[in-house]
């Protein structure tokens, strides 16, 4: 059973290009909304955004976020229970002088192709990293697991 969820996992993560952001406001009002991402070898995530955006304030001034990367609509086999992992993460605002800030944005540019080489010449968009501390992912109705370990590789089943 686990190595089912290991590699559906591991697809969803490979296949799954955008995430969705849940952060709070320094008012404590909840915001939701969207990033493309690109992820590292240590399994952090990174998202190259807008000061225009509201949730860009708001990883600015409160380091926690929860994030979730879902399968698409169309490839849901049922819509009560689309594949999702959930991690709630700690931020960090990248530096332009930071050594991996570039290599970053190439890996962005690579991805995404030659937006972001527009979006890099534009002096609102901060580059921030997302650091998992917690996850779970979820594969249908009762197949949810508890994502432990390095990287957060090992899943333990949640029991009711």
């Amino acid at each position: 059973m686990n190595e089912d969820a290991t590699c559906t996992l591991q697809q969803l993560l490979n296949r799954i290009h955008t995430l969705q952001i849940s952060s709070l406001s320094v008012k404590g009002q909840p915001n939701i909304s969207y990033a493309p991402y690109v992820r590292d070898d240590d399994g952090h995530y990174y998202v190259f955004i807008s000061q225009l955006a509201s949730h860009t304030e708001d990883l600015l001034c409160n380091p926690f976020v929860a994030i979730m990367l879902m399968e698409d609509e169309q490839e849901a086999r049922q819509i009560f229970a689309r594949t999702r992992v959930i991690y709630h993460c700690h931020v960090e605002k990248i530096a332009p002088d930071e050594a991996n800030y570039a290599d970053k944005l190439d890996q962005f540019e690579n991805m995404f192709g030659s937006v972001v080489s527009v979006l890099r010449g534009l002096s609102d968009f901060i580059l921030f990293r997302l650091i998992p501390y917690q996850g779970r992912f979820v594969m249908g109705f009762g197949q949810a697991y508890e994502l432990e370990g390095d990287q957060f590789q090992t899943l333990r089943p949640v029991i009711p």
